[in-house]
C-alpha cells in the first residue's frame, strides 16, 4: 500500500471511527433510550422535518464554494433529497417526511403551524455558518452527517433505522409504512462514500485531511447538542 493510500485508508477510518462514538454519547443514548407515545413521534417526526429543510440549505452552501466536479457530485447527492427518484413518484424527502406524519395521525397543515424547537433553531445556525466554512471543512461537515446514518458503516444500525425500529417497537408501524424512515435506511448507506470520492483528489496533505477531521468533529458536536435538545422535547411529553 502506498504512502497516500494509507493516509487516505487512516483518514476513512477515523471519519467512521468518529461517527460510530456518537452513538455512544450521552445525548444519543438519552434519545434513543426514550418510549415513544404517539405524541413524541409525532413532535419527533415535524422536527426532524425542519432537520432536513437545515440539510438542504447546508450542502446549497457547501456546493457553491466546492470545486466544480464536486459540485457534480453535491448535486447528484441532492437530486434524490430535492427532487426524489423514480420509485418515490419524485418526491422531495421533505414532502416524504410530511406524508410519513400521515401514519402518525398528522396531517400537512401540523407541520406548518408547529415551530422549530429553539434549540434547533440555534443548532441549524450553527451548522449553516459550519457550512461557509473552507470547503473542505465544510463538505465534511455535511458529509459526516450522512456518515452517521449509514447503516453500512455504523455497528448497531444507522439512527434511520433505530428509530425506525423504535417506531415499530412502540406504535406497532412497520418500518415499510415509515417511507421517510426507511429511504434513508437505503440512500444514505450510498451518500455515505460521498467524502472518500473527494478526499480521493483532494484530501492530499495532512492539513487537507485535518481540515476534513476539523469539520466532521464540530458537526458531530453540533449533531449532539440537537439530539439533546429533542430528547429533552420529548421527555416533557405524555
Amino acid at each position: 500500500m502506498s504512502s497516500s493510500e494509507q493516509n487516505l485508508k487512516q483518514l476513512w477510518d477515523e471519519v467512521v471511527d468518529l461517527a460510530n462514538r456518537q452513538y455512544e454519547s450521552a445525548p444519543f443514548k438519552r434519545l434513543l433510550s426514550l418510549k415513544f407515545s404517539r405524541e413524541r413521534a409525532q413532535q419527533y417526526s415535524i422536527q426532524m422535518a425542519y432537520y432536513v429543510g437545515n440539510r438542504r440549505d447546508c450542502w446549497a452552501f457547501v456546493q457553491g464554494s466546492s470545486p466544480l466536479d464536486v459540485k457534480q457530485l453535491i448535486w447528484e447527492h441532492e437530486r434524490d433529497e430535492l427532487i426524489g427518484n423514480e420509485s418515490e413518484g419524485k418526491q422531495d424527502h421533505i414532502t416524504l417526511a410530511v406524508k410519513e406524519g400521515e401514519v402518525l395521525g398528522l396531517t400537512a397543515k401540523a407541520f406548518d403551524q408547529t415551530g422549530c424547537i429553539e434549540g434547533g433553531v440555534v443548532c441549524f445556525s450553527a451548522w449553516i455558518r459550519l457550512a461557509q466554512r473552507p470547503w473542505l471543512e465544510a463538505i465534511a461537515a455535511s458529509a459526516i452527517l450522512e456518515v452517521r446514518n449509514s447503516a453500512e458503516l455504523i455497528k448497531g444500525g444507522s439512527l434511520s433505522r433505530r428509530i425506525g425500529g423504535i417506531f415499530e417497537r412502540d406504535l406497532g408501524i412497520p418500518l415499510r409504512k415509515q417511507i421517510n424512515n426507511a429511504e434513508h435506511v437505503v440512500m444514505d448507506v450510498e451518500h455515505a462514500h460521498l467524502l472518500m470520492k473527494v478526499a480521493r483528489k483532494y484530501a492530499t496533505t495532512e492539513a487537507d485531511r485535518q481540515a476534513i477531521i476539523n469539520g466532521a468533529r464540530e458537526s458531530l458536536l453540533i449533531d449532539r447538542v440537537y439530539r439533546n435538545h429533542l430528547a429533552e422535547l420529548l421527555e416533557a411529553l405524555p
